[in-house]
């Protein structure tokens, strides 16, 4: 797959650019030859490689020339746009391999296609900031821009397409900007922050309790490496204190405000002291709320 990048367009990139548009319209072809769509692939930048493990896999499984073709397209669409198409290529070898039928297949990959589009300029807009800048200049990590531009796009692409609304993505990024936590913030720990939102308790009903939960991690200097378990953790607390998932929000939120270390915070949602005192202990004001074990649901 072609490196993605966020420079303007070479001439040779110009030339790509008309040999696309040359050639039919994804998508409107329903009788466009394998061969032809191939070539397509190949003219977006698609690898060699990549096209024959997904045409040797559906072969294996018996998968039509129609089928391969609506796994195929989407990704030929998103590379023409200069976009990830691997994340096409990857869902469906998990799909592929896990026999999913081949319909229910195309409407994942379909969605996949969508939420890709639908973020990736809110992604190009916020790379443009000065302050993304100032963080690749001083994270000491291995990023540059393409590189971030790529990561950024696939791990909003992979959020928005477990249900999580672009615009909290897109306002996560914006908060986290106008917050001026992104020049001190590591890549990393902000690619973390997207990728977790759709594993958050009542992130889709709660947006935006879970962007300030990650939000207030970055700003603390959790590591990515510890913003991947706070879902995990979160969730034994819940089990453990036998609390709502509001009430966990509101515990995380309660014991990051308080500059608890990354490591605390998280040993103790394990212990299930969501409040981060001793065990058992639970943010104030929640000890009796409905739905609580031993709480009645109408809290009475």
């Amino acid at each position: 797959m072609k490196k993605l990048t966020t420079h303007n367009k070479s001439g040779k990139q110009l030339l790509l650019t008309v040999v696309l548009f040359l050639i039919p319209v994804v998508g409107m072809g329903q009788d466009q030859p394998l061969a032809d769509l191939i070539q397509q692939a190949r003219a977006a930048g698609i690898e060699q490689s990549e096209l024959d493990n997904i045409q040797n896999r559906a072969a294996a499984r018996g998968i039509s020339e129609a089928e391969l073709m609506a796994i195929i397209r989407p990704a030929v669409a998103l590379a023409g746009q200069n976009l990830p198409g691997e994340l096409i290529f990857q869902k469906a070898m998990e799909g592929l391999s896990k026999g999913v039928p081949a319909n229910q297949m195309s409407a994942v990959l379909q969605n996949i296609q969508q939420s890709t589009e639908s973020i990736a300029p809110h992604v190009d807009a916020w790379m443009e900031r000065g302050e993304v800048n100032e963080m690749l200049a001083g994270s000491g990590e291995r990023f540059d821009r393409d590189l971030l531009r790529l990561e950024m796009v696939k791990v909003s692409s992979r959020a928005v397409s477990q249900q999580v609304g672009t615009e909290l993505v897109r306002d996560l990024l914006g908060m986290l900007t106008d917050m001026g936590v992104i020049p001190t913030s590591k890549p990393s720990s902000v690619l973390a922050g997207i990728s977790i939102l759709p594993d958050l308790p009542e992130a889709a009903q709660r947006p935006d309790a879970a962007r300030e939960i990650v939000v207030m991690a970055i700003q603390n200097g959790f590591a990515a490496s510890d913003i991947q378990r706070l879902p995990g953790a979160m969730d034994m607390a819940q089990r453990r204190g036998q609390l709502p998932a509001a009430a966990v929000l509101e515990g995380v939120t309660q014991q990051i405000q308080g500059n608890l270390p990354a490591s605390q915070i998280l040993q103790n949602l394990f212990n299930g002291n969501i409040g981060g005192g001793l065990p058992g202990t639970i943010p104030g004001g929640l000890e009796n709320r409905p739905g609580r074990a031993g709480q009645p649901a109408n809290g009475r």
